[in-house]
Order: C-alpha cells, then sequence, then structure tokens
C-alpha cells in the first residue's frame, strides 16, 4: 500500500512538472511575441531613423523623413501588432484559409478560387506606377523586418501549429481584394435572385417586390422615385410540393440584418465657428477581435512642409483609410452601386464552347491547388470565359458567367496615397476618380469650408441591357466599354444647404444614378433620420455631429408601433389575452419608439415586424428556393420592406400566397409568436415579458476568431459581452458583433478638437498593456480624442 502511495505521489509530482514546464514554455512563448515598444532596432532600406511613437491607448504615431520610411515603418509596426489579421485577409481572398484552418475552409476556398485573386494581384503589381511600386517594396519590406524582430510567432500560430509565411508585395493587393469581397457580392446572389423572380413572376409583381424608390429616400440631389403599385391580378400560389416546407427565414428570425456599409455626412463652413468643413464617419463592419483598423499618424517632409496625417490604416496595406491631414478631412461608407454583371451563356450544341460578338469560343480552364491543412490537397478547375469565370447554373440549367470590377486591372491601385497631400475637395475628387478600391461613396471637406461627395473607385461603362439581372452578351449589344474617365465621375460639391449625407442607400437620381447603377441599396431609413437630424442644426460643431452618429431612436418602426397598437391589438384581439393586453400597455406608454437597452416596446416591435415579414413572404421564398438554391431573400431583406407595408396596410385579398386564413389571423400568429419569443430569456429560463428587454437580445459578443474554436481561449482574447442600444434602421448601427468599426468627427486644420471612437482596441495581443483600452469609450459613446495623445512608448528604428 505504502509503495502504490509513493508510486502515485511520484506521478503526480511528475505530471505537475510536466505541467509547469509545458506552461512556463507556452507563456514564454506568447510573452515573446509582444510588439517592441520602448527600444531601438537597425532595419534594412531605411534612408534616414524613423520614430514610431505610441500613447497610452497604443495609437502610433510615425515619424520620417519621407513617404518611403514611413511605409517601411507602417509596414514593421502592422506586422509586430497584427501579422496574424493581416494573413487572414490575403488568405481569405486568395482562397487559402484551408491551410491554416483544415478541411471546414475547403468549400470557401473552392469558392474564392474561381476569382483566381491572387494571380490578378501579381498582375496587378507588375503593372503598378513606379512611384505606387516603390511605396509597396518598402512597406513589405518593413512587414517582413517587423516579423523577423518579434522574439517569437504571433500567438495565434502556436495554437495552429503552423509558421507563418513572409509577406510580399501581391499580398497587400490581396488585403484590398478581401474587402472586395466583404463590402461587393463575390457570387452574384442578389442579381441571380432578381434573375429567378423576373423569370417566373408576373411583371407586375417583379416590379412590386423591386420597388425603384419609396418613401424613406434621401438623395443628396432630391430625387425621388416612386414605389410600384399594388399587383391587379391574383399572386401566384405557392406549388404544393413546398407549401408546407419551413422557411429558411424564420430559422433565423432575429438575426440582425447587417449591411456592411457604413454612415457619413459633412457641414460646410458656413455652418460651423472655425469655417472650416466639418466630415463624421462610421464604417459599419463585422467587428472582432483585433478591430479591422489601425489608428495612426504620419509625419514626414515635403519641400519646406511638414506633412501630418491621422486616421485610420488597414493593416496589410501603406495608405491612410480615413483621416485628415489639416488641408482635408474624408470618410466613406459602401455605395452599393452596380460593380458586377451576370452573364446567360450561349453554348454550342456538344456545350463545349460558348457565343462570344466574335463566334463560339471554347472555355479556358486553370487548375487551382488548394492546400489543406494535415490532409491532401484539393485540386479545381475553373471554367473561364472573355468575360469572368462560370459561377453556375440559372433555375433552366443555362451557364453563367460573372463580370465584376475586382477582376479587371482598374480594380487596386494605391492612388489613394495622394490623399495625404490634397488641400481642397476638387483635388480629392481627382484622386477618388483614379483610386482602385472597392467603390465609395466619398465624403470630403476642406478648411476653407467646402464639402463634396463623390464616388472613390472604378466605375464601369455600360452598354445596353445589363443592370439588375442576367442578360445574354453573345451579340455584342451588352457589354462593359472600359472605365468612366476622371472627368465623367458623379459629383456634388457645396450645395445650397451646406449639408451631406449618405448612409449605403441611393445617393444621387437621373444621369448620376445611371453611372452608378443599384448594386442593393439599403433602405434608406438611416439616410432620412440623418438628413433631419443635420437639418435641424442650429449650431453644429464636432459634438453635435457625433450626436448624430449616436441616435438610436427608432423612426423607422413607428409606424409598425401605431400598426400593432390600431389594426392588431383591438378590443376583440385582446380579449381575454393578458399577454396581449400587457403588450398594449407597453407600446402605449413608450410614446417615442427608440433601441435602448431597456427598452421592451423597440423589441417588441423589432420582431414581431420581421415575423410578419418572414410569414407574408414564407412560401414565396420556398417556392423561389425550391426552383433555384441560389435564391436568396437576404439579398433584397430592405428593398422588400415597402412592399410589405403595402401589403399589411392594404391587405389586398388577391395575394394567394398568404400562409393564413385571413390578414388578421397572420398578425395575430406573428404577434403570438414574438412574445413567445420574448418570454424565454437569453439562459432559456422563463421570463415576463416587462424582462424581455432590447438590451437582453443585443448583446454583444466581439471574438477572436481562434476563441470561436476553442471557446477557453475568449476568457483572455474577447471582448466583454454588453447590452448595447441601436440596431440596423438608425444612424447608431449596433448589432451583436456588427456596427461601427471605427467613428470619426474631424474638421480640418482643428483635427485638436476632433472626436475618433475604435472598438476593441489597437492591440492584437491579449498582454498588451493597452489591449481593449478604448473600446469602453467607442461602448458609451464617450468623446474620446482624435489626435494621439501623449507620448508613452517610443520605438527607435534605425538605418544601415
Amino acid at each position: 500500500m505504502k509503495y502504490t502511495k509513493k508510486i502515485i505521489i511520484g506521478l503526480l509530482l511528475i505530471s505537475s512538472l510536466v505541467i509547469a514546464t509545458a506552461a512556463t514554455w507556452f507563456y514564454s512563448r506568447v510573452d515573446s511575441a509582444l510588439p517592441l515598444l520602448n527600444t531601438t532596432r537597425t532595419v534594412y532600406g531605411l534612408s534616414d531613423t524613423a520614430i514610431i511613437e505610441r500613447d497610452e491607448l497604443g495609437i502610433a504615431t510615425i515619424k520620417a523623413q519621407n513617404r518611403i520610411d514611413i511605409a517601411i515603418a507602417t509596414g514593421f509596426v502592422h506586422a509586430q501588432e497584427r501579422f496574424f489579421q493581416m494573413d487572414l485577409l490575403r488568405r481569405n481572398s486568395a482562397g487559402e484559409l484551408s491551410s491554416l484552418f483544415g478541411e471546414q475552409a475547403v468549400n470557401y476556398d473552392k469558392s474564392i478560387r474561381r476569382h483566381r485573386f491572387r494571380d490578378k494581384a501579381r498582375a496587378i503589381v507588375a503593372q503598378l506606377p513606379l512611384a505606387q511600386a516603390e511605396l509597396l517594396k518598402a512597406y513589405t519590406r518593413g512587414v517582413n523586418q517587423g516579423l523577423k524582430f518579434l522574439r517569437g510567432v504571433p500567438f495565434e500560430y502556436l495554437l495552429l501549429q503552423q509558421e507563418p509565411v513572409n509577406w510580399s508585395e501581391e499580398d497587400s493587393m490581396l488585403a484590398i481584394f478581401s474587402m472586395y469581397i466583404d463590402l461587393q457580392y463575390h457570387d452574384g446572389k442578389r442579381e441571380r435572385t432578381l434573375g429567378l423572380m423576373k423569370a417566373v413572376l408576373s411583371g407586375d409583381v417583379y416590379a412590386f417586390l423591386n420597388p425603384k424608390g419609396s418613401l424613406w429616400d434621401a438623395a443628396i440631389d432630391g430625387s425621388q422615385y416612386q414605389a410600384s403599385p399594388m399587383p391587379s391580378s391574383p399572386w401566384p400560389a405557392a406549388s404544393a410540393k413546398v407549401a408546407n416546407n419551413t422557411s429558411t427565414m424564420a430559422q433565423n428570425r432575429y438575426q440582425v440584418s447587417e449591411f456592411p456599409g457604413s454612415n457619413n455626412w459633412a457641414v460646410s463652413g458656413k455652418l460651423t465657428q472655425t469655417g472650416s468643413a466639418i466630415v463624421a464617419n462610421d464604417m459599419h463592419l463585422g467587428i472582432r477581435v483585433p478591430n479591422t483598423w489601425y489608428r495612426a499618424s504620419f509625419e514626414y517632409p515635403i519641400d519646406t512642409k511638414t506633412i501630418k496625417v491621422t486616421g485610420a490604416t488597414l493593416p496589410g496595406t501603406p495608405t491612410m483609410v480615413v483621416g485628415s491631414n489639416g488641408n482635408i478631412a474624408w470618410g466613406f461608407t459602401n455605395s452599393y452601386g452596380d460593380y458586377s454583371d451576370i452573364i446567360q451563356l450561349e453554348l454550342s450544341n456538344d456545350g463545349k464552347r460558348y457565343k462570344t460578338p466574335n463566334g463560339y469560343k471554347a472555355f479556358s480552364y486553370e487548375k487551382e491547388i488548394i492546400a489543406v491543412k494535415d490532409q491532401q490537397a484539393v485540386e479545381i478547375d475553373v471554367q473561364e470565359t472573355i468575360w469572368g469565370p462560370v459561377i453556375g447554373e440559372d433555375h433552366q440549367g443555362n451557364l453563367l458567367a460573372y463580370r465584376w470590377v475586382a477582376h479587371d486591372k482598374e480594380a487596386v491601385n494605391l492612388t489613394g496615397v495622394e490623399l495625404e497631400l490634397a488641400q481642397t475637395v476638387t483635388q480629392a475628387f481627382d484622386v477618388a476618380a483614379r483610386s482602385g478600391i472597392p467603390a465609395q461613396n466619398m465624403m470630403v471637406g476642406d478648411k476653407a469650408g467646402n464639402i463634396g461627395w463623390t464616388i472613390m473607385g472604378p466605375l464601369p461603362k455600360k452598354v445596353g441591357e445589363v443592370g439588375d439581372t442576367p442578360s445574354n452578351w453573345a451579340n455584342g449589344d451588352n457589354a462593359w466599354q472600359g472605365y468612366l474617365s476622371p472627368e465623367e465621375y458623379p459629383r456634388v460639391i457645396n450645395p445650397s444647404h451646406n449639408r451631406l449625407w449618405t448612409a449605403n442607400s441611393r445617393v444621387v437620381g437621373g444621369d448620376m444614378l445611371t453611372k452608378i447603377g443599384n448594386g442593393g441599396y439599403a433602405l434608406g431609413a438611416r439616410s432620412k433620420q440623418i438628413r433631419d437630424n443635420l437639418m435641424a442644426l442650429e449650431s453644429v460643431n464636432e459634438q453635435a455631429l457625433l450626436d448624430i452618429g449616436l441616435d438610436d431612436r427608432g423612426l423607422f418602426l413607428s409606424r409598425w408601433q401605431q400598426f400593432l397598437l390600431d389594426e392588431v391589438l383591438t378590443e376583440q384581439a385582446i380579449a381575454n389575452k393578458p399577454l396581449f393586453i400587457e403588450a398594449k400597455e407597453i407600446l402605449t406608454k413608450e410614446t417615442t419608439l427608440a433601441a435602448t437597452t431597456d427598452s421592451v416596446a423597440y423589441r417588441l416591435v423589432r420582431n414581431f415586424r420581421l415575423n410578419v415579414r418572414d410569414s407574408v413572404f414564407s412560401q414565396l421564398n420556398d417556392t423561389l428556393t425550391n426552383l433555384d438554391d441560389s435564391f436568396n431573400f437576404r439579398s433584397i431583406r430592405h428593398q422588400i420592406e415597402t412592399p410589405l407595408w403595402q401589403l399589411v396596410s392594404q391587405q389586398p385579398t388577391n395575394f394567394l400566397m398568404r400562409p393564413e386564413a385571413s390578414w388578421q389571423a397572420l398578425f395575430e400568429k406573428a404577434l403570438t409568436q414574438t412574445i413567445a419569443d420574448m418570454l424565454i430569456s437569453p439562459d432559456e429560463e422563463k421570463q415576463s415579458l416587462a424582462q424581455a428587454t432590447w438590451g437582453q437580445l443585443n448583446t454583444t459578443k466581439i471574438q477572436h476568431p481562434l476563441s470561436r474554436a476553442v471557446p477557453i481561449l475568449g476568457y483572455w482574447l474577447d471582448m466583454p459581452s454588453s447590452a448595447l442600444s441601436g440596431d440596423t434602421y438608425m444612424p447608431k448601427v449596433q448589432g451583436k458583433s456588427f456596427g461601427a468599426s471605427e467613428r470619426m468627427v474631424v474638421s480640418p486644420g482643428f483635427e485638436e478638437h476632433g472626436i475618433f471612437h475604435m472598438p476593441t482596441s489597437q492591440a492584437g495581443h491579449p498582454w498588451s498593456p493597452y489591449y481593449g483600452k478604448g473600446h469602453q469609450d467607442w461602448e458609451q459613446g464617450k468623446p474620446s480624442a482624435f489626435l494621439p495623445g501623449k507620448t508613452r512608448y517610443t520605438l527607435t528604428l534605425n538605418n544601415y
């Protein structure tokens, strides 16, 4: 017995020693991947000394003697702080995630490989103008030296049991291609969805479900387009084959309608005390740890001037994305123009060739090899046409090819670096029209007080019947004929009311709209609320514009609240239904609906609308999905509000796809479902209706990519969960892991009064002294400085 006891004790001691040794080793490896903060290093390629100063939040001020050295230092600090994030960006667009994450990423990689972005990135690098090529080489050199000077690999690679691969010049192009994937359709889902609807629905029904405009329109040029009238003929009934299917919409009933995009707005100097314009910008993206952006300030001399530009950079690229240089301030929202088209291919009898304006051509094929972690590589053949890759078939079995701006050499360049030197709105417009980024609504204001809007990024020049739905390009009538010249770009400068705004909805009409097209605009509810807030301002400063961005009033849902009170919760409907009576009392008390964390009324109205929407269109959705699995209701979810409201307010009898016996029955069933869901807490416990607040549902879940796979890591890596106000159809866009990836309010020349919020913090390493710092200001909307604060850490990079 004693002998056995000694063996057990010995084994325990040995086990403890092994565990302690492993923990010490792991701790030392993780610790060694912390970025350099207070030290000096010698870096190859610098022409002179470069200084990287960081404040308490880790915001970097990079000082050098020329722009090339700024690029080297920027690459150095990006690699030290964010290399794994950069790696994900390049692998995402190259279709190379499987080599990190294994088999689970293979299907995604297959869908991306058909675009062959790595080959396109190499081709773009080869034809960059000399100055941009030198900038890119310098940045790449800085990245690889920043990675080398880490004492250990970034901690993510330890967990994945991988080694980081050096950065290449083409990888920066791939980082921008990742933004194309995030901000535009890479699979043509919206156009395929509309194409199916147009093919199987009558013309009046299709027009009704795809309206040109609505009462929410708030274009900066005042243009208005009307909604389509209610169809007069009976709507088609769902086929018996799918009539009893569970709607795919209802399976994700209360999922936030995330819409990568943003808000921005500006006021001219005629409304400010300084005479300088003020620009506000908040870019809406999925939020994870670390954040998309990296805050920085660049300082370098040109001739007798010192250039100082401050804002947000994208790790993986050497340019300032949004910010202010003392003369201009600029920001972006996703424009949602029409930058891709689907071509219906006309095949030869043997199916091996497709018709073009120059006769039949054989398909070309490119072999793509996908490396898969711990498994054999996967080979795929990408089938290509003169217009782009084949992406699938329509509901009739016709092959479809994809024409997309992202496939052309005009898609990506580094021309945006010239914004650092621009001094006026007009000069910024010139840069915008020559830049290669996913086309954005650019809002710019200058120190002289001018404000302007334009598109930054390539705009294709289209001819023929090329638009919302797939078309045949075989005879040459339908085509792209290059890209718009800078002189042809749409632009608005200094409107008479001295205010501009965009929020992913239609910005302009007429000829300007024709040039941009409609790639799936957001409903104009956010734009309208921002516009009205701007027009109500008499005294304008940075705080007043920040307040607009934090506006969480649910004006979009006000009519739905009134509809519930007047049309659904009638005396007859609430009789002998205590929960309906309680719901009516809750809705009556909250006269101004707002997405505040303590609001029960907001959650009730919001979720009722979603349940009504899903019920009204459930059979249509199931029927179309059964015809073609590429049908994607989510791609048209915002435009559907206009026909939805017409249906519920007019309650037509010719709508044969209604799943309930009467409209009232549909509404009551939706409300019953809404309340039933609210009576269950997030912990799956029963609760009262009064406890079911919006904040309970809108609680953040901002995670590191690896903590999703290994939940225990979340304790160290993820941001604390918080109930936050805000939602989709209001200026303060906020979801569980979606919202403002930054908020910026700044007046050029008066940056010391500017405001900047960013979630999660600068840091990518959980042991960084500023990990998570600044996140609380973002959560609470507390004004925090645009400019970097007092220097806390100084890193000196010497030249050889």
